[in-house]
């Protein structure tokens, strides 16, 4: 059973995903709402398991009031079950299993070197840029460039390299990405409810 990796010290880390679209963020806490409960007396009062998966029940308000979802692994895994959560039957040899995965706690995350950057112009900032970017480097030397897309997830790019010669790229520390993140995140989730509101 792989246990949810919790961000716990850093809940907003520019690495974990975000959802702005109101009902992506309801179908995501379903999942996390459903699956097999399980009582915990030491942490979290209840943790959630679809039999693969293991994670605390406080991710269900965390996607739900601030957009921040479960790490990509298991954001497929929904997907891939149309959001409806596996329910295993519940028991002894369940709640064993899912205690000894917690406390062994979430595998290690990769070992990457991570860098972000904002594109900025003569009218924006970095705290309100136009793109925002990240280079991964792994230990053996291999490069991902990536670009934060409308959908919030992180995809390809050659911004790297087609820089325009009017924009700059400037790297920023790992929070003021987040807070990037965070603020598109609330300003298109609000975009979104209002044209809910107004169709």
């Amino acid at each position: 059973m792989r246990v949810a990796r919790l961000y716990a010290n850093v809940p907003n880390a520019p690495e974990r995903p975000r959802v702005a679209d109101p009902d992506r963020r309801r179908r995501i806490a379903d999942y996390l709402a459903g699956g097999t409960a399980i009582g915990h007396r030491h942490g979290p009062a209840v943790l959630h398991t679809d039999g693969l998966w293991l994670w605390p029940e406080r991710f269900v308000t965390e996607v739900l009031e601030s957009g921040l979802a479960p790490e990509p692994d298991l954001l497929a895994r929904m997907h891939a079950h149309s959001y409806r959560a596996p329910a295993p039957e519940p028991g002894e040899r369940l709640t064993d299993d899912a205690l000894r995965a917690w406390r062994d706690g979430p595998p290690c995350a990769p070992r990457l070197l991570i860098t972000y950057y904002v594109r900025v112009d003569d009218e924006t900032t970095p705290e309100r840029p136009l793109s925002l970017l990240r280079r991964s480097v792994t230990p053996a030397g291999g490069v991902t460039e990536e670009a934060v897309w409308r959908d919030l997830a992180w995809h390809p790019t050659n911004a790297f390299i087609s820089e325009r010669i009017e924009d700059e790229l400037r790297e920023v520390e790992p929070a003021q990405a987040a807070a990037v993140l965070d603020r598109w995140c609330t300003a298109w989730h609000a975009e979104a409810l209002t044209r809910r509101a107004t169709a």
